[in-house]
């Protein structure tokens, strides 16, 4: 992969994780694959709307799925996905924390 592959790669990972709902339906997969109907009750709105952003989050690497009979279930391409959201969160909460002290 040359260099700028691997920034397009980034740019549409990160992308797909810039969205409110992407990132609560990524945070829901955290655990263990759920369907559409299962994000649709957890999260609320519309299949319609759930469907678009795993569409989304799957073209970015993010998800994957597996169809079983009539229901596809979708989970995490990787452990380390989750990895990257745990490090994020502290991240973004120690850098939070020094802007409080700062006064910004």
């Amino acid at each position: 992969m040359t260099l700028k592959n691997l920034t397009e790669f980034q740019v549409r990972f990160l992308q797909g994780m810039a969205d409110r709902t992407r990132l609560r339906i990524i945070k829901a997969l955290r655990e263990n694959e759920k369907t559409v109907t299962q994000l649709v009750t957890e999260l609320g709105g519309s299949q319609a709307n759930i469907s678009g952003h795993l569409r989304t989050l799957k073209e970015s690497g993010i998800l994957k799925s597996r169809q079983e009979g009539k229901y596809v279930f979708y989970s995490l391409r990787d452990e380390t996905i989750n990895e990257f959201l745990n490090y994020m969160e502290e991240m973004l909460f120690n850098l939070r924390q020094k802007a409080i002290m700062e006064g910004v």
